[in-house]
């Protein structure tokens, strides 16, 4: 009778991400510890909005939980008709060039390397792509190589969108917890339910992850490690949400494309802004600087909790609205919804028209006088 009450796939799921919870629980004060004693700390710097030397390296407990949680949970028949352990390989790819960027710091260009290798790897041995277009364009079935190729490209562009939200403390964690609820919760009611365990099991590691990060006695950063991983996870739902609703079904939603750039709308729409104001001013994409939306709200006086209260309720929000109202819109009406909502989402979050005074991380420079003072 337990047997029967446990192999249930809600109590299931419950327990994956109960188990998931208590593996990053019990490693972060380790990892903590043993950055502490190694110095392995990320120094604060002109950008920071952090003034503490803090450990960056919240994605080992991350990856450690979703790896071996998602191989004890998912069903082995699943795994092996639909090749989906084969994901693993991508995101052990993605998890030591995260951890490296952490540890050494990397050119940007050869994590992006990294991030095209996992996901045509994920392409090819999973099949899990993006084969129709939903009339974009007047474009419905597209062949193999055109759909490896835009797969590819809305991996990777989804992984460096979560890669950048990740600049105040909780921001990716609730980003990431909202988006995957709500595909979880989608891939729950149409029977995908090794996605379906994979959303539970994310979702438990960062909502352990998050009360570190927001932490006194042991706060720890995701780092790269952890953002790309989990970047790469949203990504495959993203994909994988779409190529279910290519055909009919239980839970059919002719808007897929749509409803998932909206269930991701905060790191995709901010990162989008940001690139393009950073190469319309002639410098690089990857260039970092203090121009994304957090950024905004926190040189506002706001605090790195408020900020991510704020900006996950607005993806909440957009989340909640757009499977209501335009879940059965036509794709080629709202994606031009999508681009003119864009446009002026440009125009008015911009630093000179958001924040009312110039950035200065004020505990930074109270720790500078502080040393200087010390030093005289």
């Amino acid at each position: 009778m337990i047997t029967d009450f446990l192999n249930t796939p809600l109590v299931s799921l419950s327990v994956a991400s109960i188990f998931a919870f208590i593996i990053v629980s019990v490693t972060i004060p380790v990892i903590v510890r043993v950055a502490m004693e190694k110095h392995l700390m990320e120094e604060p710097n002109g950008r920071s909005s952090h003034a503490q030397k803090t450990p960056n390296f919240g994605g080992i407990a991350i990856f450690a939980s979703v790896v071996m949680t998602f191989l004890l949970a998912t069903p082995e028949t699943a795994s092996s008709a639909l090749n989906i352990h084969l994901i693993i390989p991508s995101l052990v790819i993605l998890f030591f060039i995260g951890l490296k960027d952490d540890i050494l710091v990397i050119d940007p260009y050869k994590k992006l390397l990294a991030q095209i290798l996992a996901a045509a790897l994920l392409i090819y041995f999973t099949d899990i792509r993006i084969s129709n277009l939903f009339g974009i364009l007047g474009t419905y079935e597209i062949s193999y190589i055109p759909s490896f190729v835009i797969t590819l490209f809305v991996i990777v562009v989804i992984i460096n969108a979560y890669n950048l939200i990740d600049g105040i403390d909780g921001l990716a964690a609730g980003i990431g917890i909202v988006a995957a609820l709500t595909f979880g919760i989608y891939f729950y009611l149409a029977g995908i339910y090794w996605a379906a365990v994979l959303a539970a099991v994310l979702i438990g590691s960062l909502l352990a992850f998050i009360r570190f990060n927001f932490s006194e006695e042991n706060k720890i950063f995701m780092g790269d490690s952890g953002s790309l991983i989990v970047g790469f996870i949203l990504s495959l739902f993203a994909v994988k949400f779409i190529q279910h609703n290519e055909v009919l079904n239980n839970v059919y939603i002719p808007n897929a494309p749509t409803i998932a750039i909206l269930i991701l709308a905060v790191p995709l729409f901010d990162t989008l802004r940001v690139f393009t104001h950073r190469i319309a001013g002639g410098i690089g994409p990857f260039v970092a600087d203090r121009n994304h939306i957090h950024h905004f709200i926190i040189d506002n006086g706001f605090s790195h909790l408020s900020a991510t209260l704020l900006l996950s309720l607005c993806s909440i929000a957009v989340v909640s609205i757009s499977c209501y109202f335009f879940s059965q819109s036509s794709v080629s009406y709202s994606f031009t919804g999508l681009i003119v909502t864009f446009i002026l989402y440009s125009l008015i979050i911009r630093r000179d028209v958001i924040v009312k005074k110039p950035y200065i991380n004020e505990e930074l420079l109270r720790k500078k006088r502080r040393s200087t003072v010390g030093q005289s």
